[in-house]
């Protein structure tokens, strides 16, 4: 069976005899993308974008820093934009960012059903979008069908992710600090109950002399008296002033410590410097209408123009064949 012709020439020929038809098509696939564009929801995109801090600036080592000066940039390095993109992907940040912008009201689900509570996580997690620039500053932005509601939620995000990355710090600092607040509480009962038995001893042997080894500088010649046991009195005095002067200055290096502490985990310490606040966009997200009806226009000449010669091909081939 002979193979039909079927070069440039038929193909030019074929496409001018069936013009009419590919035109009439590729004006229906536009006039088909502009009915998409009329009848498809319009959806906005809100951006916000923000730096992240270093957050050992903050830290007690660097703000009373006293036998060593190291620098510590201001802005946060890979390893804090790391962390703070881990945080914007967890269940627990989205969670509450769904419930701060109030979706079981915006989208009308449950927010207390599971089912409910899924369909809020995702839809939130289908218009969320978290990238990072070579500036090291990161972008949150949220797509939704009214632009109120996405410059809101790309706010909240920022604003979640800050009390979030902060309390994280924060709530280490105020667990030491708790922990060296209770010991202090413990050294004070030691403290008392040592102070109270010296002050027996003393009153007891009549020795109120400072004759604690741990003091320095103190002479210890001025103690008078004597007779028998007065040598252990002095011995059991000196023994028990010294723990308790050792206590005093634990107690003292404690306070200095829950001080700085304190001053470190202060919550007006901001990890993250909002550089661009999220406004509700005024054009709407996605394709333009010119792009839209362009490629609807292109697919239907294509498509139509494969079609015609396809056809004219079997055509020639069942003459043949016949």
């Amino acid at each position: 069976m002979a193979i039909p012709s079927f070069d440039l020439i038929d193909i030019i020929r074929t496409i001018q005899k069936r013009k009419h038809f590919i035109i009439i098509i590729t004006v229906l696939c536009v006039a088909l993308g502009g009915l998409f564009l009329v009848i498809k929801k319009k959806k906005y995109k809100a951006e916000a974008r923000f730096l992240v801090n270093n957050p050992h600036y903050g830290d007690r080592n660097t703000l009373f820093r006293s036998f060593e000066t190291r620098y510590v940039d201001f802005f946060g390095g890979d390893d804090e934009l790391d962390k703070v993109t881990a945080f914007a992907n967890s269940d627990t940040v989205r969670d509450r960012i769904i419930r701060n912008c109030q979706f079981q009201d915006v989208y009308k689900q449950d927010i207390n059903d599971p089912k409910g509570h899924a369909q809020l996580m995702n839809i939130f997690n289908k218009g969320f979008n978290l990238k990072r620039s070579e500036y090291k500053d990161i972008e949150v932005s949220f797509t939704a069908y009214d632009p109120q509601t996405a410059a809101n939620v790309a706010n909240m995000t920022v604003q979640v992710i800050e009390e979030t990355y902060r309390h994280y710090y924060t709530t280490m600092k105020k667990n030491l600090y708790n922990s060296i607040y209770q010991k202090k509480g413990q050294l004070d009962s030691a403290i008392i109950a040592l102070t109270d038995t010296l002050a027996e001893m003393r009153d007891k042997y009549g020795i109120y002399s400072i004759i604690s080894p741990a003091r320095q500088g103190v002479m210890n010649s001025d103690v008078k008296g004597g007779g028998k046991g007065f040598g252990k009195a002095i011995e059991e005095i000196q023994n028990v002033e010294s723990v308790k002067d050792q206590l005093v200055s634990d107690r003292a290096h404690y306070i200095s410590n829950l001080n700085e502490f304190a001053t470190s985990e202060n919550d007006a310490i901001d990890l993250l410097k909002l550089i661009t606040r999220a406004l509700p966009p005024t054009s709407t997200s996605g394709p333009s209408v010119s792009m839209v009806l362009l490629v609807a226009g292109f697919l239907g000449l294509f498509f139509s123009t494969i079609y015609v010669l396809m056809m004219e091909y079997f055509r020639r081939l069942n003459a043949i064949v016949r």
